[in-house]
C-alpha cells in the first residue's frame, strides 16, 4: 500500500476519498513519457499473438473511459486480441459492447466472453476465465481501470522476442501500485502453472502470487518501469470490495490470508494450482451461447 493510500484509510473519510483520489490522478500524477525504440517495430521479430485479458463486474464507467482508448492505442500490432470478461455484471455492460463494440468483435480485435454464473465478483476466478479463452500465445493480465499506453503491445512483443517464453513480465513502479496486475506470461506457460489460484479469497496478493510460482518455476523475472505503460485510474477502499458480498471483511484482510494460503503451500513446494479443476461451463462468446470445457491447469 502506497503512502497516500495509507493516509487515507486513517484519516480521510470515505466519502471524500474518491475525489482526492481523481486529484492525484489528474493534476498531481506525473509521468514521464518517452520515445519507444525503433527496434519494437523491427520487421524481422516473430509478431507473436497477444491476448490482453480484462474483466468486469459493475466497473463500466472504468471501461467507459479505458477500453476503446486500449484498443485504439494498440490497433497497429498486427496480432492483437483484447479479450473481455463480462463477470456477470448488472451496469448494461452487455448493452455498452453490442452497441459500441461490435465491429471489433467482427474483425477479431475483441473477444467477449459473459458468464451470468457468480453472484460476487473473484479475481482469480474472473481472470483465469479472460486467460483461458483467450487465443494468444502471449496473455497479459490489464486490469479494467488500467490504461496501457500507445503501442504496449509492440514492446510486449518484443520482449518476448528478446527475453524468451520462458519468462514472465510484470508492469510497474512504485509507488504506481495501481498497474501491479499488468502481469504477461506465454499461454503455455500460464497453464503449466494452473493460473491465478482458486483457493484463494476474492482479491488480493493473487498477482504477486502468480508472479512468484512462475519464478520458483524456473521463469525469468522482468520489471517493465517505464511510465508510458503505468497510467491507471485509482480506486477508493469502497470499489476494491465493492462487488465481494456484504461480509464486512476489507481488502487488507483478505491480502492478508492469501499470503497464508501461498506460504503454506510454498512450503511444501507446491507451485500450480486448480490442478483438479475440469469442468463444462455455460457462457457467451461474442453473443454466441456455449457449453465449453474449462481446465485451467494444462502441465
Amino acid at each position: 500500500m502506497s503512502t497516500f493510500s495509507l493516509l487515507l484509510s486513517r484519516v480521510i473519510p470515505l466519502s471524500w476519498e474518491k475525489r482526492l483520489r481523481e486529484i492525484r490522478d489528474s493534476k498531481l500524477r506525473r509521468l514521464k513519457i518517452e520515445k519507444l525504440p525503433e527496434a519494437i517495430y523491427a520487421p524481422d521479430l516473430t509478431y507473436y499473438k497477444i491476448s490482453l485479458c480484462i474483466t468486469c463486474m459493475n466497473r463500466l464507467y472504468q471501461l467507459e473511459k479505458t477500453l476503446l482508448q486500449n484498443i485504439l492505442d494498440n490497433i497497429d500490432y498486427p496480432n492483437l486480441e483484447i479479450c473481455l470478461v463480462n463477470y456477470n455484471s448488472t451496469d448494461n455492460l452487455d448493452s455498452f459492447i453490442r452497441e459500441n463494440f461490435k465491429s471489433y468483435i467482427d474483425k477479431g480485435v475483441l473477444r467477449y466472453i459473459h458468464t451470468t454464473e457468480p453472484k460476487t465478483f473473484h479475481a482469480s476466478k474472473a481472470k483465469n476465465l479472460a486467460h483461458y479463452f483467450s487465443t494468444g500465445d502471449v496473455v497479459c493480465n490489464v486490469d479494467g481501470d488500467n490504461f496501457t499506453g500507445k503501442d504496449f503491445a509492440f514492446y510486449l512483443n518484443y520482449l518476448f522476442n528478446t527475453i524468451g517464453e520462458n519468462c514472465i513480465v510484470q508492469f510497474k513502479r512504485d509507488p504506481l501500485w495501481g498497474t501491479v496486475g499488468r502481469i504477461a506470461l506465454s499461454r503455455k506457460n500460464f497453464l503449466k502453472l494452473g493460473g491465478y489460484s482458486e483457493d484463494f479469497y476474492p482479491t488480493g496478493f493473487q498477482d504477486y502470487e502468480l508472479r512468484e510460482r512462475a519464478v520458483r518455476s524456473g521463469l525469468t523475472y522482468k520489471k517493465v518501469q517505464i511510465d508510458n505503460f503505468l497510467n491507471y485510474i485509482s480506486n477508493s477502499r469502497d470499489e476494491k470490495i465493492k462487488n465481494l458480498g456484504d461480509n464486512g471483511k476489507d481488502w487488507d484482510y483478505y491480502d492478508q490470508e492469501n499470503r497464508k494460503i501461498f506460504k503454506a503451500k510454498a512450503e511444501k513446494n507446491i507451485f500450480v494450482s486448480n490442478t483438479e479443476i475440469d469442468r463444462l461451463i455455460d457462457l457467451r462468446i461474442n453473443f454466441e451461447n456455449v457449453n465449453v470445457r474449462y481446465k485451467p491447469y494444462q502441465p
